[in-house]
């Protein structure tokens, strides 16, 4: 969960209940726009097995899982007036989700859902609930036994530290906003700590200029951040120690007007999608280019870059980069599949319509449907999915 300017949450969710549902079982390829993955034969990683629940109190979004299979997530059950808020966890080697004690409170009015959970390792995770005034440190809770207790906590840094430890959570804090007050002028970053869930100041910032944003957490310990070089150009910088140092990458082709930088790792090289708006494009969500790097980071080449009208114009998510090498962008109008290291694209076939969005996680690639059904899809490798359901649909979880 990464907060720019007036905080952007990203929303999580779980619960109890029935270990099987409709398409739960299902394992195939690639994940697509609607339909349920088909059987395929083709050598890969078994998916995690995630059980179903359905029937819960609420709509599910945004789960998150640890690497030992381990997940939480968060419901809401909504009126025109009133949400009602719920958390659900999933034990290791569980074969059913269970309830928690819910440490959030209603949520009244108009606001909508505006609490995130972040998965911080096994049994642990924080909820962030920025229903308040954005401006002033958002009330947290964290929990390190499976949900069964909670601890009150805020997003105010309590100090500082030298590293971001394995499993932290990297965030931001807005320290000026612009005149209009309407988004943040100047920030730093914070790391959550994941046996604690407290927020620290991360004392060495990386040397960019501009906002900062943390921008992926990949293999060998690096650490991504966006922002800009001296002369405003988008550029990213990269720790290799866990955050005590840091030094600015060379990146052929970095483009402008981007929203930063996100990076994932494939079986042979790093990829770092440069999404941002398009001005000429009827998208929301605009994909400027997307860069490799062969070297863990050093060096970047741009690969694929936008041309009007030309798809992928948009990404949801993370690339998915999967153990085969094939890159595929989730997008507003379908998934796109390269096979060629990103630098050309064809369609699935799947339709004219948002295909859904994919992260990293722990646990391996989390595919959300984005529509508030409550249909997700895992993968280890990127190519052999298994299809679970969480909650109700959006409509108040009935």
């Amino acid at each position: 969960m990464r907060f720019h300017g007036p905080r952007a949450l990203l929303l999580g969710a779980v619960l109890l209940l029935l270990p099987t549902a409709c398409g739960a079982g299902a394992t195939g390829e690639r994940a697509g726009n609607s339909a349920a993955p088909s059987p395929t034969t083709a050598a890969g990683v078994q998916p995690p097995r995630i059980p179903s629940a359905v029937g819960l109190p609420g709509w599910s979004h945004s789960p998150g899982f640890a690497a030992d299979g381990s997940g939480f997530a968060l419901l809401a059950q909504c009126t025109e007036t009133r949400c009602e808020q719920h958390v659900a966890v999933l034990d290791k080697d569980a074969r059913r989700w269970r309830l928690a004690t819910s440490p959030l409170p209603d949520v009244t009015g108009d606001l909508g859902i505006t609490a995130g959970l972040t998965v911080l390792g096994p049994g642990r995770a924080v909820i962030i609930d920025q229903s308040e005034d954005w401006r002033r440190p958002a009330p947290t809770w964290f929990t390190r036994d499976n949900g069964r207790t909670w601890k009150r906590g805020s997003t105010a840094p309590t100090g500082r530290t030298a590293t971001v430890p394995e499993g932290a959570l990297m965030t931001d804090e807005c320290l000026e906003l612009e005149s209009d007050l309407s988004s943040c002028a100047r920030n730093r970053l914070l790391v959550v700590l994941p046996d604690t869930g407290e927020h620290r100041v991360l004392e060495r910032q990386p040397p960019l200029k501009g906002i900062l944003a943390p921008s992926g957490d990949v293999a060998e310990d690096a650490l991504f951040v966006s922002g800009e070089d001296d002369s405003g150009r988008p550029a990213l910088a990269r720790s290799e120690d866990r955050g005590r140092t840091w030094e600015v990458t060379r990146m052929t082709e970095p483009g402008k007007d981007s929203g930063g930088f996100r990076v994932v790792a494939g079986p042979d090289r790093l990829y770092a999608a440069q999404p941002g708006q398009l001005m000429d494009e009827e998208v929301k969500n605009g994909l400027h280019a997307i860069h490799t790097s062969t070297d863990g980071g050093r060096t970047w080449t741009r690969v694929w870059a936008y041309r009007k009208g030309v798809e992928p114009l948009s990404i949801l998510g993370d690339l998915v980069v999967a153990a085969d090498g094939t890159v595929t962008v989730y997008g507003e109008s379908g998934v796109w599949h390269s096979t060629d290291g990103a630098r050309t694209f064809r369609s699935d076939g799947g339709g004219r319509a948002p295909s859904g969005s994919t992260t990293r996680t722990p646990l391996g690639w989390l595919w959300n449907d984005s529509s508030g059904s409550g249909r997700y899809r895992i993968s280890a490798d990127g190519v052999r999915w298994h299809e679970f359901a969480l909650g109700g649909p959006a409509s108040g979880g009935q």
